[in-house]
């Protein structure tokens, strides 16, 4: 079972985010936290995949809350769920930029819109914030997914999406952003345009005089063919690049027309400028005939690390070229590494064993945590760096920031696991 703190001082909405999530997430447990400060205690000891905060409630202190998370983002890494009196007033707060926010709920739509976030992140708990040693991004990984008519889903897609990428290092924070409105911009249309076949000067029209577009959608689904149809996203994650396609059950559109982003008027020139920039921030976006279809592709980045631990960071950075040796078998271990860029070569006797890149997170560590010699040898494969570390600076960086001592034997735990795994051995 995966416990769920929810952060707020509301005891009756406490109830009833428990409530909910009993309903439609069984296998998580809640736990009320009621002020910032316990809630940081229980974020740096437990680590959990998922947080609901209240940062409407003014009873918290969520700008200490968010401060603190921010600036040690490797540590407190939890995916947010967060609750605000207005969702449009607390992006542009831009409290939440560089954080694993997954939703935001007002409290007016709670009942309607949590469920459905909750049945979305247990279906796709893998695209949680998980920091693991050795990822398999040497392997293709494809998902896909079927989106309701509703705006909420659209969010929480994009959201898992982009943090799940910018965690994986494969996009920086720009970049984040870049493709963050490239999928909102075509989820979006897929869903008013293409399955509701709201026209452009409807929506227009419709937010002019003060309405809500879930409102019009809802309105529209009152029409039980638009309502059974759905949007289809996928993706495939390559090494260097990202795929998408985005497919609805509408009558399509004449895209050919959106050359020329200012063809058709004020409120389609609109669009069509959003379906430009769209273009401009990808490459290879190609539609099908009918106009209810697009697939784009979205590269990576060489020797992104967008998140270094601050127990860390201020201290001695070696830079290696290709070909230099960073420690050879038999030496002493004085030092653990952790990998901010680059590939490193492990063999043993001469014999390749494996290459390490900034998503196994450490070089040595086993030798330098049990006093042993170097059990192997460390080559650079091509331009990087690492940030060394000394057993006086480890057991001090330790000693300031004790949760730092559990996070690490838990990453030494995944990577036993993953070693009996791979093995074939049963878990001890």
């Amino acid at each position: 079972m995966s416990r769920v703190p929810i952060v707020t001082s509301d005891k009756e909405q406490y109830e009833s985010i428990a409530r909910l999530l009993g309903e439609y997430a069984s296998s998580c447990e809640p736990i009320h936290i009621d002020k910032a400060s316990q809630a940081l205690d229980y974020l740096g000891i437990e680590m959990p995949e998922l947080v609901v905060i209240n940062f409407a409630d003014d009873k918290l202190d969520t700008d200490l809350l968010m401060n603190v998370i921010k600036s040690d983002a490797w540590l407190l890494n939890s995916g947010i769920i967060g609750l605000c009196e207005s969702v449009r007033a607390l992006r542009e707060s831009e409290k939440l930029r560089s954080t694993n926010v997954i939703a935001l709920l007002e409290a007016s739509r709670l009942e309607r819109q949590l469920p459905q976030v909750f049945s979305i992140i247990s279906h796709n708990r893998h695209m949680l914030f998980q920091r693991v040693i050795g990822s398999d991004l040497g392997n293709i990984i494809n998902s896909s997914f079927e989106l309701k008519n509703d705006l909420i889903e659209v969010s929480c897609f994009t959201n898992l999406i982009c943090n799940y990428l910018y965690n994986l290092n494969r996009i920086d924070i720009i970049n984040k952003e870049k493709l963050s409105f490239v999928l909102t911009e075509m989820l979006i249309n897929a869903i008013e345009h293409g399955n509701c076949n709201i026209s452009y000067g409807e929506k227009s029209s419709w937010l002019q005089n003060g309405g809500d577009m879930t409102e019009l959608i809802d309105k529209r689904c009152k029409d039980a063919t638009i309502a059974s149809r759905k949007v289809y996203l996928e993706y495939n994650i390559y090494p260097n690049h990202t795929t998408f396609s985005i497919t609805d059950e509408g009558e399509g559109f004449d895209w050919r027309s959106l050359k020329n982003p200012t063809h058709g008027g004020g409120t389609f020139s609109l669009h069509g400028r959003g379906v430009t920039l769209s273009r401009d921030m990808t490459s290879n976006m190609v539609y099908n005939d009918k106009g209810n279809s697009v697939r784009f592709s979205f590269y990576h980045q060489e020797g992104v690390n967008n998140i270094t631990p601050v127990l860390f960071k201020n201290l001695t950075t070696a830079k290696f070229e290709a070909g230099d040796t960073v420690f050879r078998e038999g030496e002493p271990s004085d030092f653990l590494y952790y990998i901010t860029c680059g590939r490193y070569e492990v063999s043993v006797n001469g014999e390749v064993m494996t290459v390490l890149t900034h998503d196994d997170i450490f070089i040595g560590e086993m030798s330098f945590l049990l006093n042993n010699r170097r059990s192997a040898t460390v080559k650079a494969l091509s331009e990087g760096s690492l940030i060394r570390i000394s057993k006086k600076e480890f057991v001090a960086g330790i000693k300031e920031k004790p949760h730092y001592s559990l996070f690490l034997a838990r990453l030494l735990a995944q990577r036993i696991e993953r070693l009996n795994q791979h093995l074939g051995h049963p878990h001890p």
